[in-house]
């Protein structure tokens, strides 16, 4: 199944550089991005499971795939191949720290 990405408001009560919506709105990975531009999931969350607060165990994206990740968001252009290839080679390196089987469920490894 492809991924759906789409941009998402940042919530006041959920601060964060940009969140994303995939999936058709069954699950919002808010993002942090540091001076470098570098990105990390600061949280995601799951319909069905709740709130994923990673506490800072996420790694930080590559410099290259963050660069692609901030550009797409900053221009809006979050459908292509490109940016679903950087969300799940992330969201993959980083399943020991997000509820595996919500990510199972929602198809996102």
């Amino acid at each position: 199944m492809s991924m759906v990405v789409q941009a998402y408001p940042v919530m006041p009560t959920r601060p964060c550089a940009f969140c994303l919506c995939l999936q058709e709105g069954s699950v919002f990975a808010d993002f942090d991005v540091d001076d470098a531009g570098v990105v990390s999931l600061r949280r995601i969350s799951f319909d069905g499971y709740g709130c994923c607060r990673l506490g800072g165990d996420a790694t930080m994206m590559s410099s290259d795939d963050s660069r692609l990740l901030v550009e797409a968001v900053r221009r809006g252009d979050l459908g292509g191949e490109q940016v679903e290839r950087v969300l799940r080679t992330y969201i993959r390196a980083n399943a020991d720290v997000i509820w595996r089987d919500a990510l199972e469920d929602n198809e996102l490894l």
